[in-house]
């Protein structure tokens, strides 16, 4: 099953589609079983909706890089807290 991680590699390409059927699957799986994912997949593709409805705009490169930071810090804080909650599981 595909990671987190991996989410974030191909979200730009699945969101485009332009992936493979067996990549679009796995993202598909992971996202359904990974809220996470599935927030910030929803999120951006609300977005790209927005944006592509209304006129156009462009981020200063420094406010784009910390916004880009700040959402990789967040989704990585919530994969190893995903990956503790889930590892700690069976331990009760």
């Amino acid at each position: 099953m595909y990671s987190c991680e991996d989410v974030l590699r191909e979200l730009g390409n699945y969101i485009d589609d332009e992936v493979a059927a067996e990549v679009r699957a796995q993202l598909e799986l992971h996202i359904a079983h990974c809220k996470t994912c599935e927030v910030l997949y929803d999120s951006a593709r609300k977005t790209l909706k927005i944006v592509t409805e209304s006129s156009s705009f462009e981020v200063p490169e420094a406010v784009s890089e910390r916004l880009v930071s700040k959402v990789m810090a967040q989704v990585r804080e919530s994969s190893s807290e995903s990956a503790f909650d889930s590892s700690d599981a069976g331990t009760g």
